[in-house]
């Protein structure tokens, strides 16, 4: 084995990588704020929607296992906690959301009022 360095390694950036994120943007939208805005609120309420999803179909297994015979009962996909978990994490992202919003309205409202200036 050599101790020499690969020439490639060496002239690469220490945070390069062969692997690009997905993205849904065209990538010449890639330091576009809007665009890039957009993007955080699809990816956050994807996330919220799955977690709500989770929590639906873990409260109703609950709710019709209450009403029906011990042969008829199914697992519901979460338990107790985990349903709590996920109610909290949903209710932490949209108000992540909520605050990531305010401040690009302030942007923009900073932005509109320089260039009426």
């Amino acid at each position: 084995m050599s101790a020499r360095p690969n020439s490639h390694a060496a002239a690469s950036p220490i945070n390069a990588a062969a692997h690009e994120p997905f993205s849904f943007l065209h990538p010449r939208l890639k330091h576009n704020r809007m665009a890039q805005f957009a993007a955080s609120v699809l990816d956050i309420t994807q996330g919220i929607s799955v977690c709500l999803e989770l929590v639906h179909s873990s409260s109703l297994a609950r709710m019709m296992n209450d009403d029906s015979g011990p042969e008829d009962t199914q697992l519901p996909i979460l338990d107790t906690v985990d349903t709590d978990r996920l109610l909290r994490l949903a209710t932490a992202s949209a108000n992540l959301m909520a605050s990531h919003a305010e401040k690009h309205i302030e942007w923009m409202n900073e932005h509109v009022e320089k260039e009426a200036n």
